[in-house]
């Protein structure tokens, strides 16, 4: 038991103030009892009431309201302000050290919950931020019992961009949260230092969130308080996502109680504001908020209180942020109101999707993504880099052309002209057995084909993780049959001319595989099917079935002999190894990492010369922060792909050199 720290003596502090408690300053205001209110917020008044002991209280800057609120007081008597929180108990100053270890730097704000600060853990030579829990909140063992639960459910969050808890004290009588301390400013000082974002600069913050998010809700956890003053940028321009203090899990119950709001209101997704049940989808409505505000410098429900604002945003769309500033891109706009759409149905359904947009906004981005010295930017702003692209890239023709003239126009040459580009979508496949134990297989062939089937210049293969974007956009789930005009749609959505797509059937021990390949720009319509004996004939079945896709391609014969050199499988002989390989993958394609790790870990330790299993578990263990871990598994799948097909050893290498570049940044 810690001895009262002599310099620090709650009881007496407290028994030596005037008032019955502290008003809560503003950051960077003083503690005292008359703090200035500050003059940006937005304070809604309320009748003075006694506290709550039920109410949660939790993450300062959070709102919390009954969903009836009672009404505005028409005329305030003189002198009276706004209903301020009062919290009676202990302030600390710089200096004190609570529990014999936690020295006090400086105060970084207060909110409901209790006051936050920097402070020295004396024991492990580290800045924490440290977290007071305001006494009637702690006497409350029910609360208490609560806020206990939901701090063990943000501990599940490991990610570089979340921050960290670190553990719940309880020293000189007074409760506390310790966690990573982070040196830099949350995103509500940068929006007002900067009013707006680049389109580029506000893109790379989101992506940063983006990641938080993921891993969040991969481990079944949803914020609810999402906002700018939740958002830190540290010095190296890394973003993290804190206060999970009102976080719940999607299942769960949560700590809140029935027929309240809790959150930001300026934040609120249409479903939160009505108090509905909440999922992933309410996290990136606010997302979509942040995003606005950080191109605009303006949110887009505005209105002459909160409570309008709510009403608002349940009955009008937002205007398009291209609407406000014309220099930015139509597409980067529509992301912005597909967050943004009232209808979680209509919105991205997970992170991972936000994500593959905003990538694939990046990767379609010309001239905004030159940089230039200040000297020469005006200059360079004013140049059409489209009609200079073009011009160099006759002149690079030309000259290639003159250089490789003898090699280009000799009789040889003609007999390697390859036929015309190929763009080939592979759909999971449907489980027509009624077997649940099967559900892996459906996605697994997929996955396994489009690698199986080869690579070349000549066929370009839609990602698994693109189509997984497109079926979820067109909202086909898994095990719909698939029609003409379904395929029309997805080869449409995909940009993809020929589709595959097919189901299976268990027959005793035997397993029936009958797929389609329609090519849609010739018309044509082609039946293949196979069988395997067993679970473990599976691969050797894939590799005819990808053949007989092969064949099937309208593609050159030299263009068939290329693709058959450079097909390959996960390379593993073990069928549950594979099974649990291709639910990983699922499950990481899903942002579920905490889960793809237990599915990766399960194939390698079925099979532990299985390189690949090895790269995946890597990016997801990369994914959760987990750099050590990710490093290593890393190295044992370059190790072991050393003699592997070449597509796959350089699939490994290549995810290998981006973990490596990830963590040297870290």
């Amino acid at each position: 038991m810690h001895k009262r720290n002599p310099r620090f003596d709650p009881h007496e502090r407290a028994n030596a103030t005037n008032a019955p408690g502290v008003s809560v300053p503003a950051k960077g205001d003083s503690s005292g009892s008359n703090s200035p209110v500050d003059p940006d917020a937005t304070l809604i008044e309320f009748p003075q009431v006694s506290s709550d002991p039920e109410a949660t209280l939790v993450d300062f800057d959070a709102t919390q309201v009954d969903t009836t609120p009672p009404p505005r007081s028409p005329t305030p008597s003189p002198g009276s302000g706004p209903s301020r929180f009062q919290v009676s108990g202990p302030v600390l100053q710089s200096g004190d050290v609570l529990g014999g270890r936690y020295e006090i730097l400086q105060l970084l704000g207060e909110g409901g919950m209790g006051a936050v600060y920097k402070a020295m853990d004396r024991e492990l030579d580290r800045p924490v931020a440290l977290k007071l829990i305001r006494p009637q909140l702690a006497a409350n063992p029910s609360i208490l019992a609560r806020f206990k639960q939901e701090l063990l459910l943000a501990q599940q969050v490991t990610h570089k961009n979340v921050v960290r808890i670190y553990d719940l004290g309880d020293a000189d009588g007074v409760k506390f949260i310790t966690m990573e301390f982070v040196e830099g400013e949350d995103l509500r000082g940068l929006i007002q230092e900067h009013r707006k974002f680049s389109p580029e600069d506000a893109v790379a913050i989101i992506q940063q969130v983006c990641r938080a998010l993921e891993a969040a809700h991969g481990a079944g956890i949803i914020h609810r308080d999402l906002k700018p003053q939740n958002i830190m940028r540290d010095k190296t321009g890394r973003v993290l996502v804190m206060d999970f203090g009102l976080a719940r899990t999607m299942q769960g119950d949560g700590m809140t109680q029935t027929g309240a709001l809790v959150g930001t209101m300026e934040y609120m997704s249409p479903e939160q504001a009505m108090a509905k049940d909440l999922d992933q989808r309410s996290d990136l409505f606010s997302l979509g908020l942040i995003l606005y505000e950080l191109l605009t410098g303006e949110t887009p429900f505005k209105a002459e209180s909160a409570v309008a604002s709510l009403i608002k945003r349940n009955q009008e769309r937002a205007i398009p942020v291209s609407d406000h500033d014309g220099s930015i891109p139509r597409a980067l706009s529509n992301i912005v109101s597909k967050c943004l759409e009232r209808d979680p149905n209509l919105r991205y359904q997970t992170a991972a999707d936000l994500m593959r947009d905003l990538e694939a906004w990046q990767g379609n981005r010309a001239a905004a993504t030159l940089g230039f010295q200040p000297a020469v930017e005006p200059w360079g702003r004013t140049i059409h880099w489209p009609l200079l692209t073009g011009i160099a890239t006759v002149l690079l023709l030309a000259l290639a052309g003159y250089v490789f003239r003898g090699v280009l126009f000799s009789p040889s040459a003609k007999k390697t002209v390859a036929g015309p580009e190929v763009s080939l979508a592979i759909l999971p496949f449907r489980n027509a057995s009624g077997d649940p134990a099967l559900d892996w297989l459906g996605p697994s062939l997929a996955d396994m084909l489009s690698t199986d089937v080869g690579q070349s210049a000549h066929l370009r293969t839609i990602s698994p993780e693109r189509l997984h974007q497109v079926l979820s956009d067109l909202r086909i789930a898994p095990g719909t049959s698939i029609d003409p005009t379904t395929v029309a749609r997805i080869a449409e959505f995909s940009n993809a001319d020929t589709v595959v797509w097919g189901q299976y059937v268990r027959f005793g021990d035997q397993i029936r595989i009958d797929a389609t390949l329609r090519d849609v720009k010739r018309n044509r319509q082609v039946p293949v099917k196979i069988e395997a004996a067993g679970e473990k004939e599976i691969p050797g079945s894939v590799d005819q079935l990808a053949n007989l896709i092969r064949q099937n391609l309208s593609v050159s014969s030299d263009v068939l002999k290329e693709l058959k050199a450079s097909s390959f499988q996960p390379s593993s002989k073990s069928v549950t190894a594979l099974r649990d390989y291709n639910q990983g993958v699922q499950l990481l394609r899903d942002g579920k990492n905490v889960e793809a790790i237990k599915a990766l870990k399960g194939a390698v330790a079925e099979d532990p010369k299985f390189a690949l299993a090895y790269s995946r578990l890597a990016e997801a263990d990369s994914a959760l922060g987990y750099d050590n871990d990710a490093e290593q598994a890393s190295r044992k799948a370059v190790e072991l792909g050393a003699d592997l097909p070449l597509a796959e050893k350089y699939l490994i290498e290549a995810s290998h050199a981006r973990i490596i570049k990830d963590n040297k940044r870290r």
